[in-house]
């Protein structure tokens, strides 16, 4: 579905758009140098790049047979995980990367968004919301490696 807006943001506002926009932001968010209006597809590649790569992810450790091989843990802790806990790992691993894939969906869509809108002077930085998917991203990453060594330390 962001996949979708973020297609149909670039689409319909493309041709409207000045034949320059922003390309890169500084620390506070404030566009710092610009380039051709057509770097706005490269934003809806990485946006489609990134949302195969985490389904196909996410497919990858629904059906692998023993997930062990895909979790990033010492060999000797993976070895002395019992099925239970293995299988606990894939679900919680497994929503955590599905929540990282909408999350980074919703920031890519909303950069498109206000690369457009400060491209037609309607906006002057990325906002607070910008911050927001940052700080988002990473309480979801620190969630998901919490979770992770949660489940590890528990009784088999």
């Amino acid at each position: 579905m962001l996949l979708a807006l973020t297609i149909y943001l670039t689409l319909s506002n493309y041709a409207t758009l000045p034949d320059t926009i922003p390309s890169h932001f500084n620390e506070r968010g404030i566009a710092d140098d610009w380039g051709s209006k057509s770097a706005i597809f490269f934003l809806l590649g990485l946006n489609a790049l990134t949302y195969i790569l985490f389904t196909a992810l996410n497919i990858w450790f629904a059906v692998v047979r023993d997930p062990r091989s895909l979790i990033n843990l010492p060999a000797k802790w993976k070895a002395a995980l019992s099925a239970t806990q293995v299988e606990k790992l894939r679900r919680v691993l497994n929503r955590y990367l599905f929540l990282l894939k909408i999350i980074i969906q919703g920031l890519t869509a909303y950069i498109i968004y206000i690369t457009i809108e400060m491209a037609w002077e309607k906006a002057d930085s990325l906002g607070p919301l910008f911050f927001l998917f940052i700080l988002a991203i990473l309480a979801v990453v620190g969630l998901m490696v919490w979770k992770a060594f949660q489940v590890k330390s528990k009784d088999k």
